[in-house]
């Protein structure tokens, strides 16, 4: 590890067990492994300047672990979704845009210049951070981000282009969130609608 962003790593979950974990640069490392991944936490004393280094023994050799990603966290990822429209050619559904995978999109209708996802994140949230993922066509022109109260949507953040874009806001409690895009220049696609909570580390 070259930087440490907060007080433990969080890697992806593996197909092997890990039987034992040492600090390669000296001093203590705890290593937890549960079914949906793996923390690794090093006092900050004991973290060195330059890299700090943790050997994970399994019980299997490592080269026959294929590459995995890691998840985002986002509360979205995997929720139901639904859109104003869909692409007519199979692969751009909108589930794409909450599947965790910046290699698949959801895509509006071949005629739209406009359109929404809607979110249903199961039970309400509180959120404060947004991620969304445009890709590289630029097409957006206007958009804001709502969240449902009763049958009526407000509006909590708003903006013009996406391309990869980045939101902090006041802290919203909502079960359902629309990315509702105003004005394309194109057909409207996403790769990615991310949400994370006040509790979540930026």
């Amino acid at each position: 590890m070259l930087k440490w962003q907060d007080a433990i790593l969080r890697l992806p979950a593996l197909p092997k067990k890990i039987v034992a974990s040492r600090l390669l640069t000296g001093g203590t490392v705890r290593v937890a492994q549960e079914e949906n991944g793996i923390t690794i936490a090093v006092p900050p004393q004991h973290r060195h300047e330059i890299d700090t280094v943790v050997e994970l023994e399994l019980d299997g050799l490592a080269e026959d672990i294929a590459p995995r990603a890691m998840r985002s966290g986002s509360l979205a990822a995997f929720k139901k979704i639904k859109a104003s429209s869909v692409w007519p050619n199979p692969g751009y559904e909108p589930d794409k845009a909450v599947d965790d995978d910046d290699g698949t999109r959801w895509g509006a209708g071949s005629d739209a210049r406009s359109g929404w996802l809607e979110i249903d994140l199961g039970k309400p949230e509180t959120l404060n951070r947004a991620v969304i993922l445009e890709g590289p066509w630029n097409r957006v022109r206007a958009f804001e981000l709502q969240y449902k109260d009763g049958e009526a949507w407000k509006t909590f953040a708003k903006g013009t282009k996406i391309g990869t874009l980045r939101l902090t806001f006041e802290p919203v409690t909502t079960r359902f969130v629309r990315l509702n895009i105003l004005s394309a220049t194109n057909v409207p696609t996403i790769w990615e609608v991310q949400l994370f909570s006040v509790t979540q580390s930026p």
